[in-house]
């Protein structure tokens, strides 16, 4: 089997925007899946109530519930798929440049049957 040698020299921004917003927006739900099960997981142990009791027994008066940890999951998440969207292109960029002066990544295809 003949084996061919390919090498990447150019990547469209555009093309990794796309790509790289539309990953982040299916980790970002991944995350809240995740933040979800965390506290569920965390009220039925009693870590919740028990913080909440530790709260209220130094003056607080915030109580964390459901709203509060979804919405500070969501926040931070957020945050993530704007920095994920903006930060693609640019690095994009940087690998043209890169890939510029020295030439682009070189790997090897192969249609060998394993």
């Amino acid at each position: 089997m003949a084996a061919r040698k390919v090498t990447i020299k150019h990547v469209g921004v555009g093309s990794v925007f796309k790509i790289a917003t539309i990953l982040a927006l299916i980790g970002f739900v991944a995350w809240m899946l995740a933040a979800t099960l965390i506290y569920y997981g965390l009220e039925r142990a009693g870590v919740v109530d028990s913080l909440n009791s530790l709260i209220g027994g130094v003056g607080g008066d915030q109580v964390i519930d459901m709203t509060l940890v979804l919405s500070v999951a969501g926040l931070v998440g957020l945050i993530g798929v704007v920095f994920t969207a903006v930060m693609a292109p640019l690095m994009t960029v940087i690998y043209n440049s890169v890939a510029d002066l020295v030439g682009g990544i070189t790997f090897t295809m192969s249609n060998r049957v394993r």
